[in-house]
């Protein structure tokens, strides 16, 4: 069973070697989202890449589409609050390449994990915040899990810049993340951190 802990302590999409995103005028944003779905679930089970023996393959898929679906410049900002302004130029640069690498790692190890061919539903838009909210919930056997999505236009795509999972932010849950170990320590402590994080987790997030 996917857990919703789980589901948003490792982060929840992804997917195959055809044209990045939906662009903005093929059918709004829930179109842009179903999209990326599609293709996650389609890479998830397609018989020439199934099993073991190809999941790095997989995981070089996912990443490639996760590099081209997500925002995650956007996310970091959104995610370190009222520190980013005090940060330099360099350290705001360093810090979203940190976040965007394990964003991607973390993002990766769970479609890899635990996303098959799943029943969604799409349950409209919502507009907030110069974003579109795409409302959404994976129907399973014995549970129901939604899972929003906010996007923006950019360049004629919809890019997605947060996820909510059972009503939790995974934006949120980074900021929380990060705003305590800024407290416990100090934001160069939190650098030191993702950096360590980051070489330990590799470039292919197979593991």
């Amino acid at each position: 069973m996917l857990s919703r802990l789980l589901l948003i302590s490792v982060l929840s999409v992804s997917l195959f070697a055809l044209p990045g995103p939906a662009r903005a005028d093929t059918g709004g944003a829930a179109a842009g989202v179903k999209a990326v779905l599609d293709r996650a679930m389609e890479i998830q089970t397609d018989p020439s890449l199934t099993g073991e023996a190809n999941r790095k393959e997989r995981a070089k898929l996912i990443r490639k589409l996760i590099s081209e679906s997500f925002l995650p410049g956007d996310m970091a900002r959104a995610a370190l609050d009222g520190q980013w302004d005090k940060l330099s130029s360099k350290q705001r640069t360093e810090f979203q390449e940190l976040f965007a690498g394990l964003f991607q790692d973390s993002y990766t190890r769970m479609v890899l994990n635990f996303l098959q061919k799943e029943s969604i539903e799409y349950r409209g838009e919502t507009a907030a915040d110069k974003a579109v909210w795409v409302k959404t919930v994976i129907m399973r056997a014995n549970e129901h899990i939604p899972v929003n999505y906010s996007v923006i236009q950019k360049n004629g795509r919809w890019l997605i810049k947060d996820v909510e999972i059972d009503g939790v932010s995974i934006v949120d849950n980074y900021k929380n993340t990060f705003r305590k170990a800024i407290q416990t320590a100090s934001f160069e402590g939190l650098m030191q951190k993702m950096r360590l994080q980051r070489q330990a987790s590799g470039t292919d997030s197979a593991s």
